[in-house]
């Protein structure tokens, strides 16, 4: 028997309207009451996993931000562990400003996103509260600097592709941080370079003893692929991007249901799993 479970939630854990089944939930909680642990590894903020209904209760920890975070849900009490150092935020949002004309920008800070548009809005679920600016208005600028630190910088070009915004912005990544993109969705996110989902989840399995070989995985996008590639066995979802297909070692069902399958299946009596 594995000792953590950890998956990704959009995409993955999550239905296409950002929803917790039920099915879904009650695998978390049979796994938890087996003795394993469940742990969200997501790039949510953890507001936006908190108000997820259902979700917190059956959960252990969460990753979040892509692993600039770590999140307690029981004591909703968020560390920022891995921030954008400044120099670099401020250099990516130079950078990509001049290589994407008519972007929008905003930070996370993991309390709050800055933006500079409702645009950013669209297709995000329980990421409120929301500081807007104008178009014009430095996100970075109205940081507080004594306490908050960028999570992420997040950019997106209305009317355009994810296959266009990479093409525009290949070579594109400073030392100290790293971009993340969503196939044809046209958003970018950027984070600190020590912040990834499999490094950070490999620091919170480390912190209560826990091996790789000992975690099972699950995830569909790019930025599950060094999860999907530390844990000793991972499952890459249906339809799931085909890096994240080849770095799995297994295949699940979707969104709906696919992780309360294999979680079922992992935690039947029979031979080892």
């Amino acid at each position: 028997m594995p000792k953590v479970i950890a998956t990704d939630l959009d995409g993955t854990l999550l239905d296409r309207r950002g929803r917790l089944s039920e099915r879904n939930r009650k695998a978390l909680q049979a796994a938890r009451e087996h003795g394993l642990l469940t742990v969200a590894v997501t790039a949510r903020a953890p507001r936006a996993v908190h108000r997820v209904p259902g979700l917190a209760p059956v959960l252990d920890g969460a990753v979040c931000c892509n692993g600039a975070i770590v999140y307690d849900p029981a004591a909703d009490r968020a560390e920022l562990r891995h921030p954008i150092p400044p120099p670099v935020a401020r250099d990516l949002y130079d950078r990509l400003r001049e290589a994407l004309p008519g972007a929008v920008f905003a930070v996370e800070t993991g309390e709050r996103q800055i933006a500079q548009s409702p645009d950013l809005q669209i297709g995000v679920h329980c990421n409120d509260p929301w500081t807007l600016l104008g178009p014009g208005e430095d996100p970075l600028a109205v940081l507080d600097p004594a306490t908050e630190g960028v999570a992420e910088l997040i950019v997106r070009v209305p009317g355009s592709t994810g296959q266009d915004m990479a093409e525009r912005t290949r070579g594109i990544e400073p030392p100290g941080a790293r971009l993340w993109r969503w196939g044809s969705f046209p958003e970018i996110e950027c984070s600190a370079a020590e912040a990834a989902k499999g490094t950070a989840l490999a620091a919170w399995c480390l912190e209560r003893g826990i091996g790789h070989d000992e975690v099972v995985a699950f995830g569909d996008m790019p930025n599950d692929v060094s999860m999907l590639a530390w844990a000793g066995r991972s499952f890459a979802v249906a339809g799931a991007h085909p890096e994240a297909v080849a770095a799995a070692t297994d295949r699940a069902g979707g969104a709906e249901d696919g992780v309360a399958q294999a979680v079922e299946a992992i935690l039947e009596p029979g031979p080892a799993w």
